[in-house]
């Protein structure tokens, strides 16, 4: 009987909680949002985000609502996503009122990284750290680490050639990933962990505790960003969010990051104190920044600063530049004249003699390669999902419309990517000569591909300067093919838009 009771109550409370609560706030409408249509149950719950999110789709959903319903759209509670260039001023451009939304808890460590934190002083100050190691001339200086995980990567590819596998193709996706982490494990950590070499993106990984084994970095930060990204969408919950999905496997597949990460920085910081006991100055690499102040003084951050801030620069350097790489490799490869023509390019510029590496300082400047890059990253950029903000204190004004303090806003990336009123004709399709037009400039006020405004992506230098190399080398030296002209390049989105395997076949050119 008691039972019976007790089982009512509970019942009583859900249906309290999840209909009656939400069902009373929609009708309310303390934030006047149900002016804005809505895309089916998300005025009452962010059920339906989370559900897309966690099925991979959520980016397609909200790009299927815009085209539906138009340029502003609720797809939450208190979540309203705008396509237009006004809004991406009014959000994310140099004095915006709005800060990082609630969403960037789920992805939070112990401490707080220059990507997730909300707070603007705290995310000065971090930035600045960074501000020099990755300013231009500092990039550039990095071309001679570079130079070597190229080589590696071209005598991959040979090697595969020469193998009794030659007939079969080369996944291009893992071997952009593979050097890309090896390279910017040299460039953090001053530590080649040889993952293109050893043919695996397994490492060693070491907890807190001291404890060891053995684990894949790609997919510890894939599956661990996917259900992050999953509970964030519903911020009021994150923490319920967490509980209830205690059985999902990808959470302790996050934490195998963290602890790659942590064997990572305990070389590196073992690597400084042999130095100074020695009587020597410390390691110079992008570590140092959070190690170490101009001065050469010790920072004495703590050691769950130093985590995440690693973790968070290591996964994007590797995994969002590699997504952004692999992308334009595939829009290249599967439009013939655009390759045809980004050869041209290179030959003219680099000669005729492949046995050598291309120099930052002969490609950087090249038009088209530039147009291929940019107009990649414009229809497939690394991060989809529409980056959220929230309204602070006072309410404000976006793209003409007042929205109440505590609102979520967001821009879909996807659909301003694709508005014909900003990118010209057929916005759908892989045309690079668009970013040759001599209007073409107009085209920034729309473009995303790594946010805008002082929340821009701090390593957007590095970033183009490592597609660069590597698109260029590797159109330069080698004919790229799919396996058939038709083939799609899949993308599984967790919190960035991950490609698939790519299979390719390369053929050197003459």
């Amino acid at each position: 009987m008691f039972g019976f009771l007790l089982a009512q109550c509970g019942l009583a409370l859900a249906f309290f909680i999840f209909v009656f609560c939400p069902t009373f706030t929609y009708f309310q409408d303390p934030k006047r949002l149900r002016r804005f249509p809505s895309v089916s149950i998300a005025g009452f719950t962010n059920a339906w985000g989370v559900l897309h999110q966690y099925r991979y789709t959520r980016t397609s959903a909200v790009h299927k609502a815009h085209q539906r319903y138009g340029n502003i759209v609720r797809i939450g509670p208190t979540h309203v996503s705008f396509a237009t260039t006004q809004a991406i001023k009014d959000m994310y451009g140099h004095g915006t009122k709005a800060t990082k939304d609630h969403f960037y808890r789920a992805l939070e460590s112990t401490h707080l990284n220059v990507s997730d934190s909300q707070d603007r002083t705290v995310h000065s100050i971090k930035r600045r750290r960074f501000a020099q190691a990755l300013a231009q001339k500092s990039i550039v200086d990095l071309e001679g680490m570079m130079r070597p995980h190229l080589q590696a990567m071209i005598t991959h590819i040979d090697n595969h050639r020469k193998s009794p596998y030659s007939s079969s193709p080369v996944d291009m996706k893992f071997v952009i990933l593979a050097t890309l982490y090896d390279l910017n494990s040299v460039v953090m950590f001053s530590e080649n962990p040889k993952f293109l070499e050893r043919n695996t993106l397994v490492y060693a990984a070491e907890t807190i505790t001291g404890n060891t084994y053995d684990a894949d970095l790609y997919q510890a930060f894939f599956r661990g960003g996917h259900v992050s990204s999953t509970v964030g969408w519903a911020p009021k919950s994150v923490n319920l969010m967490r509980a209830l999905s205690w059985w999902n496997q990808d959470w302790e597949r996050g934490g195998e990051g963290r602890d790659i990460t942590i064997r990572f920085l305990r070389n590196r910081i073992r690597m400084d104190t042999a130095l100074i006991k020695e009587g020597k100055p410390p390691m110079e690499d992008l570590m140092t920044t959070l190690l170490w102040d101009k001065e050469k003084s010790p920072l004495c951050l703590e050691f769950g600063e130093l985590i995440t801030e690693a973790m968070n620069m290591f996964s994007a350097a590797g995994e969002n530049t590699e997504i952004g790489a692999t992308n334009v490799i595939y829009l290249i490869a599967r439009h013939p004249k655009a390759a045809k023509k980004l050869c041209q390019e290179l030959d003219a510029a680099l000669g005729s003699d492949k046995g050598t590496l291309p120099t930052y300082d002969a490609i950087k400047d090249l038009p088209y390669l530039r147009a291929c890059i940019d107009e990649g990253l414009r229809l497939r950029p690394s991060i989809e999902l529409g980056l959220p903000r929230i309204v602070s204190k006072g309410g404000m004004h976006v793209s003409g419309e007042w929205l109440e303090e505590g609102t979520t806003i967001s821009v879909s990336t996807r659909t301003i990517h694709r508005d014909g009123t900003i990118f010209g004709e057929n916005p759908d399709e892989f045309v690079p000569e668009r970013w040759l037009q001599p209007d073409s400039k107009d085209m920034q006020r729309g473009y995303l591909a790594f946010s805008q405004g002082g929340r821009a992506c701090v390593g957007r230098n590095i970033a183009l300067f490592e597609m660069q190399l590597i698109i260029a080398t590797l159109f330069w030296k080698y004919n790229l093919t799919l396996p058939s002209p038709e083939w799609e390049l899949g993308i599984k989105e967790g919190f960035s838009a991950h490609t698939l395997a790519l299979p390719m076949n390369l053929r050197p050119r003459r």
